[in-house]
């Protein structure tokens, strides 16, 4: 499972992918630490709480917590603002896991018809999407809300020293 990760950065510029009404994905976030090195994030979810109060401020040192959920794509669960307060909503992440549940199971049940149909096409190669959606399915069903349920998360805030009310 992901760890919790702790990271100042100052925010130079990003590109809205998708919002929703729980979060925001945004894509190719080009970012630089303290040391002033410059390095990007494919993709980065942040909920709606979190950008509504300054999360995604550009030109500003924030310090993020996050996990990541693949190499270059992370979500981040909490950030600390200029008072030096750590802001951050788990109503917000809990439905945030539910909702990759949904998608786990679209996934997984649209797999089997998109690989009938590619395989049809393809004179049976289609069938390789079958493992992938079944794959990403698992996934988003069991392994992305256990990394973000809420008992993972207060004892991933507990060892950086984030008391939750």
């Amino acid at each position: 499972m992901a760890d919790l990760e702790k990271i100042t950065v100052t925010i130079k510029n990003y590109d809205v992918q998708a919002q929703g009404d729980l979060d925001a994905l945004y894509s190719r976030v080009r970012l630089e630490d303290e040391k002033g090195e410059t390095f990007y994030f494919k993709q980065v979810v942040v909920p709606k709480y979190l950008k509504i109060h300054g999360a995604m401020a550009t030109e500003t040192p924030r310090t993020w917590y996050f996990k990541r959920i693949s190499k270059k794509t992370i979500v981040v669960l909490a950030f600390e603002n200029k008072a030096g307060k750590v802001e951050y909503d788990l109503d917000d992440l809990r439905l945030i896991a539910r909702s990759t549940i949904l998608k786990g199971v679209v996934f997984s049940l649209g797999s089997i018809p998109a690989a009938i149909i590619a395989a049809t096409a393809t004179f049976g190669l289609g069938l390789v999407i079958m493992p992938m959606g079944l794959w990403y399915g698992y996934r988003n069903i069991f392994k992305l809300p256990a990394m973000l349920s809420r008992k993972t998360l207060l004892n991933d805030f507990a060892q950086h020293g984030i008391k939750v009310r």
